[in-house]
């Protein structure tokens, strides 16, 4: 039990840094980063912002995510589109939360890119999620049901070995 709530713990972490680093893919790309002219500055501006954004989808994503693995965990869902349509769900989510708390008059996140931006990095942070904890959710519900039965059929063959005895 203790070990299951590790892989969770560390893919819930894993999910939000992927979400974190598709982001800053979308603001710093690649192909900026790649150029002689970028220099460190831009590198550490990247940095900073990766584990700026990783602690707040961290502590923003959590209580959606909570509910969805608790879900998840206690049905036995081990399906990648489980995962990916409930991190597209909470990065939409995050996306409105982001357009709720725009002050008047400034520029707005509303547009096509930072739109992309989210649902790619829910889809990414998803699919990691998965791929660390999520595509074994079922393995403790299937060793429960096998173990039941197991006593199950134990206990048929223990009243079919009571019933064949000889009344004395």
């Amino acid at each position: 039990m203790l070990l299951r709530v590790i892989w969770i713990l560390a893919g819930y972490v894993l999910a939000c840094i992927a979400f974190a680093f598709v982001l800053v893919a979308f603001v710093f790309t690649p192909a900026e980063l790649a150029t002689a002219d970028a220099g460190a500055g831009r590198f550490s501006m990247a940095a900073f912002q990766l584990l700026a954004s990783s602690i707040q989808v961290v502590i923003f994503a959590a209580p959606l995510a909570l509910f969805a693995i608790a879900m998840a965990e206690w049905r036995g869902l081990d399906d990648w589109i489980y995962y990916a349509l409930v991190a597209l769900l909470i990065a939409g989510v995050g996306f409105l939360a982001q357009y709720v708390s725009e002050l008047q008059g400034a520029p707005t996140i509303v547009n096509d890119y930072a739109l992309t931006a989210f649902m790619t990095g829910g889809f990414v942070a998803g699919m990691v999620y998965w791929l660390v904890a999520g595509r074994s959710a079922s393995e403790r519900r299937r060793a429960a049901e096998a173990e039941e039965a197991a006593g199950n059929a134990t206990a048929r063959d223990a009243a079919a070995k009571r019933a064949a005895r000889p009344v004395t």
